[in-house]
């Protein structure tokens, strides 16, 4: 089968790793599983970003990697500004003022965007988006299939959580083709979808994520935990852990309030602390005011900023729980991958997350400041409990794979070609 891959989400965080989202690593979970598959013949496309995305997949599958779809004279531009680019780190001056440059230039010359002649594509190719609209050359030829990943609605029904110009996902719904295959990352997500679009059931497929399990797993090695321990100055005292993006939808302020009431009431170990971690986000300043009230609290609540991948095993695994009160997700990784490194969970009473912890973790209404209080309260105080959660998140988490994943899109693919 040929597939066709739009791979520029993955480009655009090739310059700067620590922007990477959730999207990124399902589309890069994608790509390689796509390009080891025997019987797919994998291209990539760049809707946007194309010197960027050919340079990361270079760096990623080798120079024998997919050939790109784009057109020759787009790819030919592209070279000479990654050949230029060679010589120098990805973050050194030298890299930032060639980059600048080639974009002024093709801003003046009308922009990012890639024209796609569909003509030069493989013979009945699937094309593939896992995140950004379908171009409009790609879905007004009908001798190619279109395939759209749709990872969450949240723009649509709470634009007030989001700043002013993100309309990715209005410009995927207004660009979608009539007769598209959708695929969601949750049946909450197929279900706002459907809802929202009027669409067929029948062409909407919900396809789980999953974790890595090279990257989430219980780190039992004493060493390990004491380095991370060191490194975020955390001492020997017991925390509770949070991964977001600091920003509204997320709900860490709530969290934040909450942990500060118990700390203040006495009802939780004075040794106790919450750490946070996560990248500056939406409306950042609104959610660190929570911890600007008191030194005392200052000192019972760890920022850590962003960590990167190979720290978190350890940081998930030295912990008493994890804690995660989004108000909406379209799917929810962090407690899928808190769950495989053995970690119980405290998660938001909402269909994506309930969809993905299912009995193994305790669930509360995101906005119910005395329920999640108790479900810390009790995670913090009783140690049968945490040891029953944590027997419950590994099988849960189990149910979930990366191979599972690439399975059931490979399946999808086979379906529609028939």
């Amino acid at each position: 089968m040929n597939i066709i891959l739009d791979a520029s989400v993955l480009g655009i965080g090739f310059y700067h790793r620590q922007a990477q989202t959730g999207v990124g690593r399902v589309a890069e979970r994608l790509m390689t599983g796509l390009w080891k598959a025997s019987d797919i013949n994998l291209s990539l496309a760049a809707s946007s970003h194309l010197p960027e995305t050919m340079r990361y997949a270079r760096a990623t599958l080798g120079s024998a990697g997919p050939a790109f779809v784009n057109r020759p004279a787009e790819r030919r531009q592209a070279a000479i500004e990654n050949g230029l680019l060679a010589p120098f780190s990805l973050n050194s001056l030298p890299t930032k003022v060639i980059r600048q440059a080639f974009y002024q230039g093709k801003k003046r010359l009308g922009g990012d965007e890639a024209r796609f002649d569909t003509k030069q594509f493989p013979h009945g190719s699937i094309y593939h988006s896992p995140f950004y609209p379908i171009p409009g050359a790609v879905g007004q030829d009908r001798s190619v299939t279109s395939v759209q990943t749709i990872h969450d609605l949240i723009p649509i029904f709470h634009p007030e959580w989001f700043p002013k110009g993100d309309n990715t996902v209005r410009q995927v719904l207004d660009r979608l083709p009539p007769d598209a295959q959708v695929i969601t990352v949750s049946e909450a997500t197929k279900e706002d979808f459907c809802t929202y679009t009027r669409t067929d059931p029948a062409r909407v497929t919900p396809i789980h994520l999953a974790a890595s399990t090279a990257l989430f797993y219980p780190v039992t090695d004493s060493l390990a935990l004491q380095a991370i321990r060191q490194q975020y100055s955390l001492g020997d005292a017991p925390y509770l852990l949070s991964l977001a993006t600091f920003e509204p939808r997320k709900n860490i302020d709530h969290l934040v309030r909450c942990f500060a009431q118990l700390a203040r009431s006495g009802d939780i170990p004075a040794d106790v602390k919450l750490v946070l971690v996560g990248t500056k986000g939406w409306k950042f300043d609104q959610i660190m005011g929570e911890l600007a009230q008191s030194d005392a609290l200052r000192s019972r609540i760890v920022v850590t900023g962003f960590v990167p991948d190979a720290q978190l095993a350890p940081l998930y695994s030295g912990a008493l729980g994890f804690v995660y009160p989004s108000l909406y997700e379209g799917f929810g990784l962090p407690p899928l991958e808190a769950m495989q490194c053995g970690l119980p969970v405290i998660a938001s009473s909402i269909p994506a997350l309930t969809e993905v912890v299912g009995d193994a973790a305790l669930t509360v209404p995101p906005t119910d400041a005395d329920a999640l209080k108790q479900a810390m309260l009790q995670m913090i105080n009783s140690a049968s409990l945490r040891d029953e959660l944590s027997i419950k998140s590994r099988a849960r988490a189990a149910l979930f794979s990366w191979d599972r994943f690439i399975d059931q899109h490979i399946a999808l693919y086979r379906t529609i070609r028939r």
